[in-house]
């Protein structure tokens, strides 16, 4: 065996591999790069790699591959056959994908029936309008596969009979006659009589009529329905609402508007994970209702409301129990406010609450990003937070050195920049800020209290003056 041959016959066997690895693309470029008129593969490889093809169900390629192939060897008996069976498989696969693009086509238009009785009435001609191009274009790629396939085998009555019914549907009347015709003349005893026109547009009408009908007794008991339903959504029964609609929904069919005053009354429930189930399925049933969207902003805006009351509630408590007792509350406070921030994420005030619980809960690097995007929004915003560490958090400071600001901004600067930079100073820091108003104002009706004040507060300015002049 010279170096050509063990070079072709290692392309044979890397060709193989890749069919059996699944990289088909990569054996076809292999194949056609090895082999060619003038560097033909033998009938033994071609029938090992037809046999690839066909187990992975390229049969399309398998059959191009072979019709190159018989030009290589226009007489030999063994690729003629090969050709043939890859011919027929061919156009086997071709009449079948027909078929299962026609099943495909009449099942989607069962379903689309279905879908176009359970829509509201305003949305249902759009809906028609938007399935018969879905309808048409499947029966166009089967009209096309039909074409190819009697372009291999024009005597097929398979492949015609397919052809019919992709005209008949497309109401291509004079094709649909010739087609009809050639099946006559080729197989008299398998063509249908046809209805003659006339006949099939009086089915048609009575078809509409029928639908129609069935349309106006939907609309009838959806309105009997819908005003049951409101009569509870008015009286605030919203879990005795929520049962009905379910109850309804097991008889008859699924409608938006009921959809939509479940999720409302599920939202009033405060049960918002089950209300944007009910949304997602009215969405289902009609994506294009305006409706549905308005409804889904309601939901939003109370999902909004209510998270910005809850994170109040939560700042407040926590505030009021320090960072030691109020942990929990600072940190419920925070999820509610970044939950609310995801519906406006440019909400100043909200901002300002997450930096708070930040700056207590130690989050220094999340504070900052916090801080640089409130000073994006607006540069002249100073955070409750800033504005309580240069003011309010001095209420005993301020009473016992009220003539004396320079003293006052001491204690400032070191609550600033010692108490709030660690969990144990923001703890004390926040009892300081939630004992010093009671006791300012039992000190108020006190004589001397501010001097008995400053000297209690002296130890404390001496220690802030000797870390002022370390620091500084």
């Amino acid at each position: 065996m010279d170096a050509n041959e063990k070079k072709t016959l290692e392309f044979k066997r890397k060709i193989i591999s890749l069919m059996r690895s699944r990289e088909h693309a990569s054996a076809l470029k292999l194949f056609h790069k090895t082999f060619s008129a003038q560097h033909p593969a033998d009938p033994e490889f071609l029938e090992s790699f037809y046999i690839e093809l066909n187990r992975v169900g390229m049969h399309e390629t398998a059959y191009d591959v072979l019709k190159e192939a018989i030009s290589w060897h226009p007489e030999d008996d063994a690729v003629e056959e090969l050709f043939k069976n890859a011919t027929g498989i061919y156009f086997d696969s071709l009449v079948l994908h027909g078929n299962n693009l026609l099943f495909e086509r009449d099942d989607k238009e069962t379903k689309f029936a279905e879908s176009i009785r359970r829509a509201d009435s305003l949305a249902r001609e759009k809906m028609r309008e938007e399935n018969d191009k879905v309808l048409t274009a499947i029966t166009q790629k089967a009209l096309a596969t039909y074409k190819i396939a009697l372009d291999l085998n024009s005597e097929s009555i398979p492949a015609l009979s397919g052809l019919l019914r992709c005209y008949q549907i497309l109401g291509e009347t004079e094709l649909a006659e010739e087609t009809g015709a050639l099946i006559d003349e080729k197989a008299p005893s398998l063509r249908v009589h046809e209805k003659s026109k006339q006949e099939l547009i009086r089915e048609a009408e009575l078809a509409e009529e029928e639908r129609k009908l069935a349309a106006a007794q939907e609309l009838e008991l959806e309105d009997s329905a819908i005003n049951k339903i409101k009569e509870l959504f008015a009286d605030k029964k919203y879990a005795e609402l929520v049962s009905q609609v379910d109850e309804l929904h097991l008889s008859y069919r699924t409608t938006v508007t009921l959809l939509l005053l479940k999720a409302r009354a599920l939202v009033e429930l405060r049960r918002f994970k089950a209300a944007d189930q009910v949304i997602v399925e009215a969405e289902h049933h009609n994506r294009n209702i305006n409706e549905v969207l308005e409804v889904k902003n309601n939901i939003n805006e109370t999902k909004y409301r209510i998270l910005c009351k809850a994170a109040e509630v939560y700042l407040h408590k926590a505030l009021e129990l320090g960072l030691s007792f109020g942990e929990s509350h600072f940190r419920k406070a925070q999820q509610s406010i970044v939950r609310a921030l995801e519906f406006v994420p440019e909400n100043l005030d909200l901002l300002d609450k997450l930096y708070t619980t930040q700056k207590y809960l130690g989050q220094l690097e999340d504070s900052y990003k916090t801080k640089a995007m409130i000073y994006i929004l607006n540069k002249k915003y100073v955070t409750a937070f800033d504005r309580e560490a240069s003011a309010s958090l001095c209420f005993i400071a301020s009473f016992a050195y009220c003539d004396d600001p320079q003293i006052i901004e001491e204690f400032r600067w070191f609550r600033r920049e010692f108490l709030l930079t660690s969990p144990q100073g923001r703890a004390l820091n926040t009892t300081y800020v939630r004992l010093s108003p009671r006791v300012t104002r039992v000190a108020s009706g006190v004589k001397f209290s501010r001097s008995v004040f400053r000297v209690l507060l002296y130890p404390v300015r001496l220690m802030i003056r000797i870390l002022q002049l370390f620091v500084c």
